[in-house]
């Protein structure tokens, strides 16, 4: 393996670290933040650097770049302190080519390229997260008059306020085992949205959507009948790894913050960094910081060239948010009252948070990896 930063790749890298130094947008992300707005000039930045189109496929006419760069990307958005964790909604793009039809590909596809919402994803509900099932899914599809109606209650929808659609993952009210995935508005009769109160994630908007006799036709049908899951399931271990994509890119801004601290603060007549005690949480940050990014380049060379295994991404996530939060959590000691009181440090600190819960839990990545890995030893 490889790892070395291609010429393109680096010239890439320095792009975006430039126009956004250039720009200096932490104030506006504070008040982005306090004001639970989305960031609109960091993603017009997005936008004209071409990173909205730079992971689409290429046969839908993006430039196809692969998982390293995308570690590099959000290394280098990281860095610089932004809300890495809104760029990830490209990655539905595969599964829009692979399963949707040419009208729901013409409808979606182009807002990839915009930056703009295409869809949210309705999988979650008050009793259905990491377990989807039809014990579970209480959202339903029902069939009559040549329409059909969904009805029902989804939780924890990320983007639902600037999305039109809700990709809803809902029962046959007549065959409760069949789980069907269909584009829903959220925007007309029957459907309401309410953004949910979160502990971080500030920049982006988290929902309940309840549905109302919502009317769509067949057409709205993404994939097969019954194939709700299987639909989308092929894009999980990819998002997986995006998730410790974007765990490490923030603990590392966090990590360097710190360490940049430490040598400009003075206590008892020296930089801090000299003291003992404080050279430990920068050792205890280093360690993790390094070796998530060789982890994530390991497993994102085996996602371009196409072996990487499922329990490869679930560790990636475990290890990644697990130890992201570490590293933060030293970065916030090192910084001590700064870090508390509105540093970008402590923004970081809250928003991270929720990579040990979100695109499923520490606890069922753990079950994910651990089958797959015993299977090998049987």
């Amino acid at each position: 393996m490889d790892f070395r930063i291609t010429e393109e790749q680096e010239l890439m890298v320095q792009a975006i670290e430039e126009a956004l130094a250039r720009e200096n947008l932490e104030s506006y992300f504070q008040e982005c933040d306090k004001n639970h707005e989305h960031p609109h000039k960091f993603w017009d930045i997005l936008k004209e650097l071409g990173c909205f189109s730079m992971f689409l496929p290429e046969e839908a006419g993006g430039d196809g770049e692969g998982a390293i760069t995308m570690l590099l990307v959000m290394e280098a958005l990281g860095r610089c302190g932004t809300p890495v964790y809104l760029f990830w909604d490209h990655v539905k793009a595969d599964a829009l080519l692979e399963n949707g039809t040419k009208e729901q590909i013409e409808k979606f596809m182009p807002l990839f390229f915009e930056g703009n919402p295409a869809y949210a994803q309705g999988f979650s509900e008050p009793t259905a997260g990491t377990d989807l099932s039809s014990g579970t899914i209480l959202t339903t599809y029902t069939r009559r008059n040549g329409k059909v109606y969904i009805n029902g209650h989804k939780h924890f929808i990320s983007g639902a306020q600037g999305s039109d659609y809700c990709l809803t993952l809902a029962k046959n009210s007549e065959n409760p085992e069949q789980l069907t995935l269909w584009f829903v508005p959220t925007n007309g009769p029957g459907c309401k949205k309410e953004p949910m109160e979160t502990m971080g994630l500030n920049m982006e908007n988290v929902n309940d959507i309840w549905f109302d006799d919502v009317e769509i036709e067949e057409k709205d049908m993404f994939s097969t009948e019954g194939n709700g899951l299987l639909a989308t399931s092929k894009g999980f271990d990819y998002e997986r790894l995006i998730d410790a994509f974007n765990a490490y890119a923030q603990a590392l801004c966090a990590y360097e913050d710190a360490c940049r601290y430490a040598n400009q603060r003075i206590a008892f007549g020296k930089e801090i960094g000299r003291l003992q005690l404080i050279q430990n949480h920068i050792m205890e940050m280093a360690m993790r910081i390094e070796a998530m990014r060789d982890m994530l380049l390991h497993f994102a060379w085996n996602k371009d060239n196409g072996i990487l295994r499922r329990e490869e991404a679930s560790i990636a996530k475990q290890f990644c948010s697990e130890s992201a939060n570490i590293v933060v959590d030293h970065a916030m000691q090192v910084m001590a009252g700064i870090g508390f009181c509105g540093s970008r440090v402590s923004r970081i600190y809250r928003d991270l948070r929720i990579t040990r819960i979100s695109g499923g839990t520490g606890e069922i990545q753990t079950v994910i990896a651990s089958r797959q890995i015993l299977k090998k030893y049987r």
